[in-house]
């Protein structure tokens, strides 16, 4: 089975070392210093799934380089998205499975306007990682973690293959009824932890254990559970409290991506997050008084970053 994976930053990276060290065939698309490295020296991992150097991986810069695949990995930033697009065409064929990895709610219908919604399903990660330098993905924790489902709903042997080649990998790997309801229940954490974490620049383990902080991030999260639900997403009523059971229990240290990404100035995942969960909020005529007063400020800072990005 040939895998390919465009984005190689902390979600690609890690599945394509964790995949090539198991023997997979495996080929990346990595631009600028980063693809560089590894084309040169091969892709470093180091984390609690074990510290490793993979050179058996190929490393091109276009999809066309790569060429057709069994699987395609997406794994870029959703902000990302459009500018990758054309990359993942030049890697699908008419079997081929597509898998997006990003966080938030409107990745999945992106990718299969601009693919085809047959070769789209859902798929979700639970993992704390990025490049640490040009070639190194660093791993933080002992989550890693990837939910398949077909976005009708259900699974499918195509998802049964890929589930198995990933566990064999070393990656908790799990099929969902109901994929499109695993993502939200993800994103009713991602999206208030990010928005909590970049406002305080303080990290998961500090925010958390704060009460008043805490407070805020339910509030958050009871906002974002209220949107899921007037969209027709199946949330159950304790979600939120068994959200916040996996918040307390990720390492003391973590942080979020697009928390990362605010806090050292450059384009993050915001706008198709946060304005994103609003617009829709708007849409369905829901209420989100917490977030109107947070979103505005951390707004002021992706503007003034997609600005020095341009």
């Amino acid at each position: 089975m040939k895998i390919g994976i465009v984005g190689t930053g902390g979600v690609g990276g890690l599945l394509g070392a964790l995949l090539a060290r198991r023997g997979s065939e495996v080929a990346l698309l990595a631009r600028g210093e980063h693809g560089r490295a590894i084309r040169e020296r091969g892709l470093h991992f180091a984390g609690t799934l074990g510290e490793f150097t993979v050179t058996n991986v190929a490393c091109a810069e276009r999809g066309a380089d790569i060429g057709p695949c069994d699987v395609v990995f997406v794994a870029v930033k959703t902000w990302q998205l459009d500018g990758v697009l054309p990359e993942v065409r030049a890697m699908v064929r008419e079997d081929t499975v597509v898998v997006p990895l990003q966080n938030g709610i409107t990745a999945w219908a992106r990718i299969a306007d601009a693919i085809g919604a047959r070769f789209v399903v859902g798929g979700i990660i639970f993992v704390n990682s990025w490049v640490d330098a040009p070639g190194v993905i660093r791993q933080l924790g002992t989550l890693a973690r990837v939910v398949l489902g077909e976005r009708a709903g259900g699974s499918s042997a195509r998802l049964a293959a890929i589930r198995d080649l990933l566990a064999a990998a070393g990656v908790a790997a799990e099929l969902a009824d109901d994929v499109v309801r695993t993502n939200w229940e993800k994103f009713l954490g991602f999206e208030p932890m990010a928005v909590v974490g970049a406002l305080s620049r303080s990290s998961i383990g500090t925010f958390r254990a704060a009460p008043a902080a805490r407070r805020v991030l339910v509030a958050l999260m009871e906002e974002v559970a209220a949107i899921g639900r007037a969209n027709g997403v199946a949330l159950p009523g304790e979600a939120i409290e068994r959200r916040l059971a996996i918040i307390d229990g990720l390492a003391v240290d973590a942080t979020i991506s697009m928390q990362r990404d605010i806090m050292a100035g450059r384009p993050s995942e915001f706008v198709e997050q946060s304005l994103g969960l609003l617009e829709l909020a708007r849409s369905l005529g829901i209420a989100t008084p917490v977030h109107d007063i947070c979103v505005p400020l951390l707004e002021l800072q992706e503007t003034a970053a997609r600005k020095r990005g341009s």
